[in-house]
C-alpha cells in the first residue's frame, strides 16, 4: 500500500510540476513533526500571491497530508524507491529542507535543481550534534543567527569545504513557539524531554523509565515529550513506558510535536542535551534541569574544533545540572532550579545578544532571501 501510494505521489508531483512555467519552490518534510519548521515560511510566501510562483509541499509521512491551504495539498512520496527517484530527477528553482547530510544518503542532489536551501530544526550549534558534512552539500543556509554563520564559516575553512551563501534569517520554529505561547503554568507539572542520540548509550533508552517513575513517585504530573528520532529508534522502550503508565492520570505521553501544551503549562523542563532546552528558556522563560549522563556528539572531529557551542553556554550559565547518580535527589534540584531562575533571566537576554540570535520576523526574513534568489 505504501509503495503504491508513493507511486501515485510521484505521478502527482510530475504532473503538477510540468503543468506550468512558474518559478517552483519545493518544500520537503521528513515527517509531520517537521511541518512546523516550514509552515511559517510557506504561508509567508503564499501571501505574496505572485502569479509566477508555484509552491509544492512533499512529505514522507502519510500522517502529514492535511491540506495546508486552498492551493497547497501535501504530496506523499514515502521513503523508498519513488522518493529516491523523485529527488534524483527533481526540477525546481528552490528546494527547502530541514534534512541534514544531503547527498550523503539516499537523497541525492539533482542537476536540475538550481538552489538547495537548508533551514534549521534546532537552535543548537552546527559543529557538535551534527556530522561534519551535515551541511556541506547545500547551496544556501538560513542561519538562526550570527553564531551559526561564524561556526559554518569556521568549519568551511577547517574542512576545506566550498563556501556557501549564508543568511541570518532566524529560527522559524521560534516564531511558531512565540505565536502559540500561552500563560497557564501549573507549578506541579514537569516536562521531561530527553534528546535522541546515535549512541546506544543514551538517556532515553537507559533512564527514561526510571526518571518517569521517580517523578511520579514524588507526586509530580509529568509529560514525556519524545523527539521524532526516538519514535524511530526506541519504539520498544517507548511502548514499555506507555503501557506501564496507561492508567496513570499524572502521566502524559506527547509524541505529536504540534501539541505545545506541555511547553506552555509546565513549570520546569528536564532534559539532557536537547535543543528544546534553548527553546524553553528563550520562549517560555522557565528553568531547565540538565541530567548529566551521555554527551551528544555526532561530529567525530568535534574535539579538534576550538568553538564553544551555544547549547553548552546556556547549559553552563542558565541551567541546573544533576549527575545521573543523584536522581534520588531530583526533588531538591527541582526546587533549587525554580528558586534561582529569576536571577538568571538577565543572562538569557545577554546570551541572545552575544550570539546574534534573531528572535523576530523570521518568516519575513526568510521570504525575502528566497524572493531575491528568484529575481
Amino acid at each position: 500500500m505504501t509503495f503504491f501510494s508513493s507511486f501515485l505521489g510521484y505521478q502527482t508531483f510530475n504532473k503538477l510540476n510540468k503543468s506550468n512555467n512558474k518559478k517552483k519552490i519545493i518544500f520537503f518534510s521528513e515527517s509531520k513533526n517537521y511541518r512546523n519548521y516550514l509552515i511559517g515560511l510557506i504561508k509567508s510566501l503564499e501571501e505574496e500571491k505572485k502569479s509566477n510562483l508555484s509552491i509544492i509541499y512533499l512529505t514522507s509521512d502519510k500522517n502529514d497530508i492535511d491540506q495546508i491551504s486552498d492551493d497547497i495539498k501535501p504530496i506523499y512520496i514515502g521513503t523508498g524507491f519513488f522518493m529516491t527517484l523523485l529527488f534524483y530527477l527533481i526540477d525546481c528553482d528552490i528546494l527547502v529542507m530541514t534534512l541534514t547530510d544531503l547527498n550523503n544518503h539516499k537523497i541525492k542532489k539533482s542537476k536540475f535543481c538550481k538552489n538547495y536551501i537548508y533551514l534549521f530544526h534546532s537552535l543548537v550549534s552546527v559543529h557538535k550534534t551534527y556530522t561534519h558534512e551535515a551541511f556541506k552539500n547545500y547551496d544556501i543556509i538560513l542561519c538562526n543567527g550570527e553564531y551559526q554563520k561564524k561556526e559554518l564559516r569556521y568549519c568551511e575553512k577547517f574542512f576545506n569545504f566550498k563556501e556557501k551563501k549564508l543568511f541570518n534569517t532566524g529560527y522559524l520554529y521560534l516564531e511558531h513557539l512565540y505565536n502559540n505561547k500561552k500563560f497557564k503554568v501549573d507549578n506541579n507539572k514537569i516536562l521531561f524531554a530527553p534528546s535522541w542520540n546515535k549512541s546506544s548509550r543514551n538517556l532515553f533508552d537507559d533512564y527514561a523509565e526510571e526518571i518517569s517513575d521517580i517523578l511520579l513517585d514524588k507526586n509530580y504530573n509529568i509529560t514525556l515529550r519524545t523527539h521524532p528520532e526516538t519514535l524511530k529508534r526506541s519504539i520498544k522502550n517507548l511502548e514499555k513506558i506507555r503501557k506501564k503508565n496507561l492508567k496513570n492520570i499524572n502521566f502524559i505521553l506527547n509524541t505529536d510535536l504540534e501539541n505545545l501544551n506541555s511547553l506552555n503549562d509546565s513549570s520546569l523542563l528536564i532534559t539532557d542535551n536537547g535543543g528544546i532546552a534553548l527553546e524553553y528558556i528563550i520562549v517560555q522563560r522557565k528553568p531547565v534541569i540538565y541530567i548529566d549522563y551521555s554527551d551528544k556528539i555526532h561530529n567525530k572531529f568535534f574535539d579538534k574544533l576550538e568553538l564553544e557551542t551555544i547549547e553548552d553556554k546556556f547549559k553552563k550559565e542558565i541551567g541546573t545540572t544533576i549527575d545521573i547518580s543523584k536522581l534520588n535527589q531530583i526533588e531538591f534540584y527541582i526546587t533549587e532550579a525554580k528558586r534561582n531562575f529569576a536571577n538568571k533571566l538577565k543572562v538569557v537576554d545577554k546570551l541572545i545578544l552575544e550570539h546574534g540570535l534573531i528572535t523576530k520576523n523570521q518568516s519575513q526574513n526568510s521570504k525575502e532571501v528566497i524572493l531575491n534568489l528568484l529575481d
